[in-house]
């Protein structure tokens, strides 16, 4: 049996929780008894054929948003309480924390071996979060926990490629494992864009994510600023939970508030509505590191990709998704150019990402690479496990 722990809320629209999620249910569609520790809250209920382990709901907080806060770090420290006690009560195998904050939590319980799973450069990332403190000493603060961390996990592993080499020696990559969803009721392009208020000759160019600072998505308003004025039909479609006022400002501020629409993303019903409205779908990245969930997401249901090279975080993707420079709004646009103009090969594009995703992110990937990652026999500072040794725990491997 394995403990994941995961120190934020969940179920959540977040990519890092819809990763964890992936990661858990394959674990369970495998035959492997997967249990998952996390936060009080959540923003629904999760259909989840694993065991979820909540901590208390004290101190009471609410929010469903990335980044640092106070109240998440009241609550991290009740998650190692929780660790501790789960570890004993359960004896997992192995504990698997995800994130930076589930990893520092989970060796601070010192109850067993803790394989680290990185969903993101918390070098890269945290400057973002505190944007008063100059990048060197937070980028150095960020680096020496990451450092902290990955020295005293029994193993490492990273979600994308390019953040396994951020990381360092020794790090393995994990593929997230992602299926295509249901055909079963799925909404019509004429049906989605009835619901979501959209004419019917639109040409949608979505986005679909939070609006914090590492996203980037700044870039997709100017890139619809330039596009409208050789496809004046062009829409930005920003589908989130994050307050949008930011990016309504910035719309406005461009001029663009007539070609900017805004809709939730709380639910499946609410995801599939937004992909079958679109003609294609633009993923930004301000930031190395982890990997745009999004960008996953499209490819399983064929819509075609515009993505910045730092967004693909190293994968093969070339022949699946239109990559342009990073930070060019320009170049997004001309890309969304192309596609439009080209819906044939829009749709051959789509397929092909389709088909490399079942390839590289299926469950026979993930499980794999899960499997060696929990059969590493690196040294660990940890106390004494509170499970049998490696060597017995994983026979069940086969």
């Amino acid at each position: 049996m394995i403990l994941h722990v995961a120190c934020l809320p969940f179920p959540s629209p977040q990519g890092t929780q819809a990763a964890i999620h992936a990661m858990l249910r394959a674990s369970a569609s495998a035959g492997r008894d997967a249990h998952l520790l996390t936060y009080a809250h959540g923003a629904y209920e999760p259909d989840a054929n694993y065991t979820i382990h909540r901590i208390q709901d004290f101190p009471k907080v609410r929010s469903l948003r990335s980044g640092p806060s106070w109240g998440k770090v009241a609550l991290d420290a009740r998650c190692v309480l929780e660790t501790r006690r789960l570890a004993h009560a359960l004896r997992p195998n192995a504990i698997v924390a995800h994130h930076i904050e589930a990893a520092t939590a989970a060796l601070a319980a010192r109850v067993g071996p803790v394989y680290y799973v990185a969903h993101t450069s918390l070098r890269h990332e945290l400057p973002v979060y505190f944007p008063r403190i100059p990048n060197r000493l937070a980028g150095r603060v960020a680096s020496a926990l990451e450092g902290r961390v990955c020295a005293q996990a029994a193993g490492v592993a990273a979600v994308a490629p390019i953040l396994s080499t951020l990381l360092g020696e020794g790090t393995k990559y994990l593929p997230v494992p992602w299926s295509s969803p249901s055909t079963i009721d799925a909404p019509t392009r004429v049906r989605a864009r009835a619901e979501l208020a959209l004419p019917r000759d639109a040409q949608v160019c979505l986005y679909a994510g939070n609006l914090d600072g590492y996203q980037g998505w700044e870039r997709l308003v100017e890139a619809i600023d330039l596009l409208r004025r050789t496809h004046p039909r062009a829409v930005l479609l920003v589908a989130t939970e994050s307050e949008p006022g930011p990016a309504r400002i910035e719309a406005e501020r461009r001029g663009v508030a007539d070609r900017t629409r805004f809709c939730r993303l709380d639910t499946e019903h609410a995801r599939a509505f937004v992909h079958a409205a679109s003609d294609l779908t633009w993923v930004p990245r301000r930031t190395e590191g982890g990997i745009p969930i999004k960008m996953l997401d499209a490819f399983s249901r064929q819509l075609p990709v515009v993505a910045m090279a730092r967004a693909t975080a190293g994968l093969p993707v070339t022949d699946a998704c239109v990559v342009t420079p990073n930070d060019d709004g320009s170049a997004l646009a001309e890309a969304a150019r192309t596609l439009l103009d080209d819906r044939a090969s829009a749709a051959a594009m789509g397929a092909r990402a389709a088909h490399d995703l079942e390839t590289e992110h299926g469950v026979d990937s993930f499980t794999e690479a899960m499997c060696a990652l929990l059969s590493e026999a690196r040294p660990s500072l940890q106390a004494k496990p509170a499970a049998p040794p490696r060597s017995e725990a994983w026979a069940l491997r086969a």
